[in-house]
């Protein structure tokens, strides 16, 4: 019932602030696994606008793409110059397409999440004071790696989500996914844990698109 009421507010919810983190075994952008995926943070305004910074790095380079979604519409800033330009549909991370309030993560979790369990009432470091419902369980990576354009998944993960027992609002969500064979992260992590937050529910503006060029 806590999820599902969760997923339900999340469906119906207008625009919302995200951050996704990244910490372990590395994850790519890219066929050739020379553009990792650090961090990404932005905006999303229902039910296809998206605007985010996307933190990258590659071999002597940590770096910065701005990224603008506006329904069939994507535009990326240029990794070294800054300008921008616009590219195909389905060419590059959409926040937009993972938060549909469709067919997006509110549908992955209604279908794929299983062994779903409550831990009981927990404080995330950032609000402490407030006790959320704490949940875990086990989700199949299999939409979510279509989702994220290969970014997180296929495999079959853990899943702890932390829900505000008076909005039922999704403040936090880990998944600790499983490392492809032989990728290691800087200490020798053999899982990727991702980190994705929300916050600043319905007070986000629509998104403008950027200046070309």
């Amino acid at each position: 019932m806590i999820l599902r009421n969760a997923i339900e507010r999340m469906r119906n919810l207008q625009s919302f602030r995200f951050i996704i983190d990244r910490d372990g075994a590395p994850a790519y952008l890219n066929d050739d696994h020379d553009l990792g995926f650090a961090r990404a943070e932005g905006d999303f305004y229902a039910p296809d606008q998206a605007q985010a910074i996307i933190r990258v790095i590659s071999p002597g380079l940590v770096a910065e793409v701005s990224m603008v979604a506006l329904g069939d519409e994507y535009w990326e800033s240029d990794l070294l110059s800054g300008a921008w330009y616009k590219l195909p549909p389905g060419t590059g991370f959409n926040p937009a397409i993972l938060f549909d309030p469709q067919s997006g993560f509110q549908e992955i979790l209604q279908r794929d999440v299983s062994n779903l369990q409550l831990d009981g009432m927990q404080e995330v470091p950032e609000l402490p004071g407030q006790p959320l419902y704490a949940l875990s369980g086990t989700l199949d990576g299999t939409n979510l790696y279509s989702l994220s354009y290969g970014l997180i998944g296929p495999q079959t993960m853990v899943i702890n989500l932390w829900i505000d027992p008076a909005t039922f609002d999704v403040l936090r969500v880990q998944l600790d996914e499983p490392a492809p064979s032989g990728e290691t992260g800087p200490n020798g992590e053999t899982s990727t844990l991702w980190q994705v937050d929300f916050w600043d529910f319905d007070q986000i503006n629509p998104i403008s698109p950027p200046p070309e060029g």
